[in-house]
C-alpha cells in the first residue's frame, strides 16, 4: 500500500532550457524527477537526496558548475541519468558522501575529479569519467559497467575501498598510475587500461586485485619508475586470460604479497617479464612470458610455483638462491630446478 501511493505521489518537474535547475531541485520531493530538456544549464545541481536527475542524453543535456562549486553532492540516495556534468579547477563533476548514487548514460569531467566517493556508494552503466582522477575513492563502495576514465593523476584511484569494473577502458597518460590501488579489493573483468604512464596497475598496502580479461597495454619509464604493467608492492594480485604487453620496465614485479598468473600473455621491456623480491609469492600456470631477459627473476627470499609456462627470452630464470629465493619446477616446465644442493 506504502509503495503503491510513492508512486501515485511521485511527480516529475520539467525544466526546459535556460531554466532554473537549484529551483527544480528545491522543489523536489524524495520520490520525484527533476527532468532536463536539451541544452546547457549555468548553475550546480547542489546536494541530492531521494530524488533522480534526467537529461536527455549525455549528447544532449549539460550541466556546467559555477566557478569553486561541485556540479552535485549526494548525501542520500539519488540517480542521474542522460546527463553531462562539469565542474571547474579544484571541484568535482560528482561528490558521493555517504550517499548512494546510479548513474547511466552519464559523462563526469571535473577539474580535481570526475567523480570522489568518500564512505558512499556509486554504481552504473556507461559512465565517462574524467579530470585530475577520473574516479577518487576512498572507504566506498564502487561498480561501474562499461565506460571509461581519464586522469591526469590516475585514471582511476581507490583507497580502502571495494572496486568492481567491468567492460570498461582507463586512458592514459596519468602520472601515477592507470588504476592505482591501495588497500581494499579491485574486481576487473573486461578491462583496458593503455598508455597509462609509469604503471598500469599500481596495488599496495595490502590490497587484492582480481583480473579477467585485463590488457594492459603501453606503460612507460617516467620520473624514474621503470614503466611496469602490474606493480604491486605488499598486495595480492591474480590475472587470469589477461594480456601485459608494451611494457616499458617489468610486466610484473611484486614486492612482499603475493601473485597468480594463468594464461597470461606477458611482454615484459627493459626490466623483463616476472619480477618477484622480498619474500613475494607466486603460482604461474600457463603464461607465455617474454622479456628482454631473464623472464623470470626470483631473489630476496621469493617462491615461485610453476607449471606448464613458456619462457621465451635467454636466460628462462634467475633465482638467488644465497638469499633464500626458491622455485618449485611443475609439469610442462623447462626450467631446470635451481637451488637443488641447498
Amino acid at each position: 500500500m506504502e509503495a503503491a501511493l510513492a508512486l501515485v505521489l511521485r511527480a516529475t518537474l520539467d525544466v526546459a532550457a535556460g531554466g532554473s535547475i537549484a529551483a527544480a531541485v528545491a522543489a523536489a520531493r524524495p520520490g520525484d524527477v527533476v527532468r532536463l530538456a536539451p541544452g546547457t544549464y549555468r548553475g550546480a545541481l547542489g546536494r541530492l537526496s531521494g530524488i533522480a536527475v534526467e537529461g536527455a542524453g549525455a549528447g544532449r543535456t549539460e550541466v556546467v558548475a559555477p566557478e569553486g562549486e561541485d556540479c552535485a553532492v549526494v548525501a542520500g540516495e539519488a540517480r542521474l541519468a542522460g546527463l553531462v556534468l562539469r565542474a571547474g579547477p579544484a571541484r568535482s563533476a560528482l561528490k558521493v558522501l555517504g550517499g548512494s548514487a546510479r548513474l547511466e548514460d552519464v559523462v563526469l569531467q571535473g577539474g580535481a575529479a570526475g567523480a570522489f566517493v568518500d564512505e558512499g556508494t556509486l554504481t552504473g552503466a556507461q559512465v565517462e569519467l574524467a579530470g585530475g582522477y577520473g574516479l577518487l575513492a576512498r572507504r566506498g563502495d564502487v561498480a561501474l559497467d562499461g565506460g571509461s576514465a581519464r586522469g591526469t593523476s590516475a585514471g582511476v584511484a581507490a583507497v580502502a575501498t571495494r572496486l568492481a569494473l567491468s567492460r570498461f577502458a582507463i586512458v592514459g597518460p596519468a602520472q601515477e598510475a592507470g588504476l592505482s590501488v591501495a588497500g581494499g579489493t579491485a574486481t576487473l573483468s573486461a578491462v583496458t587500461i593503455r598508455a597509462p604512464g609509469p604503471a598500469g596497475i599500481a596495488a599496495s598496502a595490502g590490497a587484492e586485485v582480481d583480473g579477467t580479461d585485463v590488457l594492459v597495454d603501453g606503460p612507460t619509464e617516467e620520473g624514474g619508475f621503470l614503466g611496469d604493467c602490474v606493480q604491486a608492492q605488499k598486495a595480492s594480485v591474480s590475472l587470469r586470460a589477461s594480456v601485459l604487453q608494451r611494457c616499458g620496465g617489468a610486466a610484473v614485479e611484486v614486492s612482499g604479497g603475493s601473485l597468480r598468473l594463468i594464461g597470461v600473455d606477458a611482454i615484459g621491456g627493459a626490466a623483463g617479464c616476472v619480477i618477484l623480491v622480498n619474500g613475494a609469492t607466486a603460482d604461474l600456470e600457463g603464461n607465455l612470458c617474454v622479456g628482454r631477459g631473464p623472464a623470470l627473476v626470483v631473489g630476496s627470499g621469493a617462491r615461485a610455483r610453476l607449471r606448464m609456462n613458456r619462457w621465451r627470452s635467454d636466460p628462462a630464470a634467475w633465482v638467488d638462491c644465497a638469499a633464500g629465493a626458491r622455485i618449485e619446477v611443475g609439469p610442462g616446465e623447462r626450467i631446470p630446478q635451481p637451488c637443488a644442493s641447498r
